[in-house]
């Protein structure tokens, strides 16, 4: 198993990123890359506040990794909310565009769709739903924890309300009324998918009871079912922290079909 922390100089964001990978390297893993093959992959997003290595840190997605035989990719955005920002740096076309070519020319990772999952936390959450709703062809199933939803199901209107640039959801969306109105709006997202006619990848949500995401998890889900977007939600005991998120991060490796871990 190897742990890389890989750094780079980003075309799109005109500086240099950094990124943390899983490889698996032996057993299974060395016969399937000595026979020309490539893993299956999983791109982790981190919640807002955090790095490349939150997952690293908060959880044994190395040894799910091992145990299932696929590669992790671990990109840092900051609080950029996976979005190519207002007031910022193109974040979310370095996320869909740069980063998998990047990380399939350096690493033996798959490139198909069937072998390609995204799972994210709170704002990382929000990063893997819209990356998989604005393009549905390159993953076949995606995992949001405690952040599937609308943000001001989440309560964080008011937080448009400050106009500061240094705000960081000011500097994402600029304004209430923008977000609304933008393909950054989930809701939005989901509702064109549908019309578009394209495959949809399978997505499983989920949040604790106790967490302030709760009921704008359970809002998304509903509102998915009804514009006919299929959706899997599950909810237990438990706050927006890695103490719920650990569990969840194996459930979700096990419910894309990577093995029992």
């Amino acid at each position: 198993m190897a742990v890389i922390q890989l750094e780079f100089l980003s075309q799109i964001l005109g500086e240099v990123i950094n990124v943390s990978a899983v490889i698996p390297t032996s057993g299974s893993g060395r016969e399937l890359v000595e026979n020309g093959d490539r893993f299956k992959v999983i791109y982790l997003l981190h919640g807002g506040g955090d790095d490349s290595n939150a997952f690293l840190r908060n959880t044994g997605i190395e040894r799910y990794s091992e145990q299932g035989n696929f590669a992790v990719i671990m990109p840092e955005v900051r609080n950029s909310y996976y979005c190519d920002m207002r007031y910022g740096l193109r974040f979310f076309t370095y996320l869909s565009e740069e980063l998998p070519r990047v990380t399939e020319n350096l690493f033996p990772i798959s490139g198909r769709r069937d072998d390609h999952f995204v799972l994210g936390y709170s704002m990382g959450a929000q990063g893997a739903i819209k990356w998989a709703l604005k393009k549905p062809g390159f993953f076949s199933a995606v995992a949001g924890l405690s952040g599937i939803g609308d943000l001001e199901d989440f309560g964080f209107g008011d937080r448009f309300e400050n106009r500061d640039p240094a705000c960081a959801f000011i500097a994402a969306y600029k304004s209430l009324e923008d977000y609304r109105n933008s393909s950054e709006n989930v809701k939005h997202l989901a509702a064109e998918l549908v019309k578009s006619g394209k495959e949809i990848p399978r997505i499983f949500s989920c949040c604790g009871t106790e967490d302030f995401a709760f009921e704008g998890c359970v809002k998304f889900a509903e509102y998915a079912k009804q514009v006919g977007i299929p959706i899997t939600f599950e909810a237990g005991p438990g706050e927006h922290t890695f103490a719920f998120w650990e569990y969840w991060v194996r459930y979700a490796v096990q419910w894309f079909g990577l093995g029992e871990v």
